[in-house]
């Protein structure tokens, strides 16, 4: 179905896959409603795209208040909001033993407790405006390692496999709205979130960081079908399946791929 000059709401836009999500969306003639907590990257990114960006704000998920608020301000703001990407996380590595606390916490409440909020905050308003026959879509960001505990991993896995169980259900929660819940499990992907780590995990062997602007372009076409889960290259497809079929046999692939 033509997603034709729909308004888009895109969390984490700053930079990264929000950023690029956006860009492409803005060269379609879409319109765009950006949201980050990064103010000087968001006005950045405003001054790339521009008349495209009908509305921005500097939201942290975190805070269920200041996301609901948002929420109205960009109803207010743009009118028919009908989809909705959730790009805002983080990504914290390490032996599952020795992650500080505080990595934990900010994992569990950027990646799970940012992605209830904004479900909350924006699920009413993409009801409102779904259509039985042009349904509105929340999408949400889940990942490869969501599907599967990652060594040097662990704390990232636990938030995304919970991003996913959230994701599931709520889509059957709100099976019978003008909705579609779905969740992206994306492979690394090349951003300056992975950049920036001090080592790239050695899972990255196997599955080496994806160029941004291919994964964006291929999650956007993911979005034109049908399905509630979305996985955007062979590998995670490859994964999925195996996990399913001989978990034995992943098992010992990760630990190959990731012994030191």
């Amino acid at each position: 179905m033509s997603s034709s000059r729909r308004t888009w709401l895109i969390t984490g836009a700053a930079s990264g896959l929000g950023r690029e999500l956006a860009t492409q969306l803005a060269r379609r003639g879409e319109r765009l409603v950006l949201w980050d907590r990064d103010a000087d990257r968001l006005e950045r990114t405003v001054s790339l795209l521009g008349p495209a960006v009908i509305h921005r704000a500097f939201v942290d998920v975190v805070n269920s208040d200041a996301t609901r608020d948002a929420a109205q301000r960009a109803v207010d703001a743009a009118g028919r909001i009908s989809r909705v990407i959730h790009c805002a996380g983080i990504l914290r590595v390490g032996p599952a033993l020795s992650m500080s606390a505080t990595d934990y916490r900010a994992l569990m409440e950027v990646n799970v407790l940012g992605t209830v909020n904004v479900a909350r905050a924006l699920c009413p308003v993409l009801i409102e405006n779904g259509k039985p026959h042009d349904r509105s879509q929340l999408v949400l960001l889940a990942s490869v390692a969501g599907l599967r505990g990652i060594p040097t991993l662990a704390g990232y896995s636990a938030s995304k496999h919970a991003v996913l169980g959230f994701a599931q259900a709520l889509h059957d929660e709100l099976a019978d709205q003008p909705i579609d819940v779905r969740v992206v499990c994306p492979p690394p992907v090349d951003t300056p979130m992975v950049q920036n780590l001090p080592e790239l995990p050695a899972i990255y062997k196997l599955s080496p960081p994806q160029p941004v602007d291919k994964m964006a372009t291929a999650l956007l076409a993911e979005l034109e079908k049908s399905g509630f889960m979305v996985m955007l290259d062979s590998t995670t497809k490859l994964l999925w399946h195996a996990q399913r079929a001989l978990p034995s046999g992943v098992q010992w692939a990760l630990r190959k791929a990731t012994k030191r």
